[in-house]
């Protein structure tokens, strides 16, 4: 797998940031995990036509991991005359985005299909997605990607949990936010993401979604996460590519 940070921040904007969104390529498909403000841009500066995006995984409804769907749907329409593409979404968030879509979609150009998947339901490809629960809002999800012996998991925005690390149990590539210096409802902060990792088979962590007093000393943290856990973590920026 290849694996494209394409924004780091959180809900506020950060110069050099765009909101969430993560390219996953392998088995010649490309797989979109959330799609926050610059979303579209990013894919383009990464060489990557916003037509050829194959799947996209939402992790929850907040604006900065879907407000520039629409945005990627008109592009891919401008440039290739249409916008077909195959959603994943929490099992709750699925009739709000139609909804949503229906608002938007004033010339009706857009053929997109949204599946709903639910705690630990997968979805059917050559290529392994499995949804499971976070603590952030009620309708909240992430996902493990594997394919073969190779696993990424996404966390979105989350809370410390046990099911999450249960996740990262054996993750060749965790990418976990990261969005506060201090312990918050609903996010994650140094401390917590240290008490979770150490003592967990993670192969590397990046951490991202953060808010700007984060962003400002985010290799300081990187690097004390590193040596407490053990873990090579390494403080994710826009564009940066891994391979697992």
């Amino acid at each position: 797998m290849k694996v494209t940070l394409l924004g780091t921040s959180g809900g506020l904007p950060i110069p050099g940031r765009a909101q969430s969104g993560v390219l996953v390529e392998a088995l010649e498909k490309k797989i979109l995990l959330d799609c926050g403000m610059g979303i579209p841009l990013r894919l383009s500066e990464a060489g990557i036509k916003v037509e050829d995006i194959d799947l996209i995984c939402l992790t929850h409804g907040h604006l900065d991991h879907i407000q520039d769907l629409p945005s990627l749907t008109k592009a891919s329409w401008l440039r290739s005359g249409k916008a077909e593409y195959k959603i994943i979404t929490p099992s709750s968030l699925r009739k709000k985005l139609i909804s949503f879509w229906q608002s938007l979609d004033e010339y009706e150009r857009t053929e997109l299909q949204f599946e709903a998947l639910g705690d630990e339901e997968d979805y059917e490809s050559d290529i392994n997605i499995r949804a499971f629960e976070t603590k952030h809002t009620r309708i909240s999800q992430g996902y493990e990607i594997s394919i073969e012996e190779k696993k990424l998991v996404y966390t979105g925005d989350t809370a410390t949990s046990e099911k999450v690390m249960e996740k990262a149990e054996g993750a060749d590539l965790l990418i976990h936010e990261l969005s506060h210096l201090e312990k918050r409802d609903f996010h994650t902060d140094p401390e917590g993401l240290i008490a979770e990792v150490k003592g967990r088979d993670v192969g590397e962590i990046v951490i991202t979604h953060f808010y700007p007093p984060v962003a400002e000393d985010i290799r300081e943290i990187a690097a004390k996460i590193q040596e407490e856990t053990g873990v090579p973590t390494t403080a994710g920026e826009d564009l940066q590519e891994f391979s697992i």
